[in-house]
């Protein structure tokens, strides 16, 4: 009885020992996971400020540089007309708690082919979900400051399929092939993040890093400190059996 009693607490031990390292090791890479985050994100934030150090750059500027640069970051001032009032409500947009969409319209720069996708800001939401906000885009030529956003648009989608018809429409992601698609323009292959106060049209909520890397190092912190924690548990326990074992 005292070897099978023996071999029992043996091989609860063993699972116990696993079941902490696995723990730990999670915790330990969660939280280098959370330093690598904060280091992109310092990176990010130095790009742009070094873009924005050019300024406003009209749109004339920013189309004659490299075709490799990333643009996110530049600030521009558009002029143009936005394209009979085609335009997208971004569902599930949360400003100053209140939920709503963002207003996503296509506007075309002066004497250019292609439109650019803007996203002009918050837009408070009925409540119904049934019933769309009314929107009402300027008929004459249109002047804002922007924050271009190039890749990596939108990550999150509640839905698999969007409607190709009926336009203006609620959309869960931003898509620029698809957009392109519906309302049958050619776009530039990124989008412009309308910038100031907030108006009739919208308010221009857009930030660029939502997380700052101060955030994630503190995350980082936390995630080795419960490792730490697991640890420390793990010992006090094991002591604390042996001794009642005596």
């Amino acid at each position: 009885m005292q070897l099978i009693r023996w071999r029992e607490q043996k091989f609860s031990s063993i699972i116990t020992i696993c079941m902490v390292v696995i723990v730990v090791l999670v915790c330990v890479r969660l939280g280098f996971w959370q330093l690598e985050r904060a280091t992109h994100k310092q990176q990010q934030l130095a790009s742009i400020a070094t873009l924005q150090t050019h300024g406003v750059m009209s749109w004339q500027q920013m189309l004659k540089l490299p075709s490799n640069w990333n643009k996110t970051g530049l600030l521009v001032e558009l002029t143009g007309h936005f394209i009979n009032d085609e335009y997208w409500l971004l569902d599930n947009q949360v400003y100053n708690g209140q939920v709503g969409y963002d207003l996503l319209a296509l506007l075309k720069p002066n004497n250019e082919t292609h439109a650019i996708l803007v996203n002009l800001g918050w837009i408070k939401a009925p409540l119904s979900r049934d019933t769309l906000p009314k929107v009402t885009l300027p008929k004459h030529a249109f002047t804002l400051t922007a924050q271009i956003k190039e890749n990596n648009l939108t990550a999150f989608s509640l839905e698999s399929k969007t409607n190709n018809i009926d336009l203006p429409k609620r959309v869960q992601t931003i898509e620029l092939n698809k957009l392109s698609e519906q309302s049958q323009q050619l776009l530039v292959n990124f989008m412009a993040y309308r910038q100031g106060s907030g108006d009739a049209i919208g308010i221009p909520h857009y930030t660029a890093v939502v997380m700052s890397p101060q955030k994630h190092q503190a995350y980082a912190v936390q995630w080795f400190l419960i490792a730490l924690a697991c640890v420390l548990v793990a010992i006090f326990a094991s002591k604390k059996r042996t001794h009642n074992e005596k």
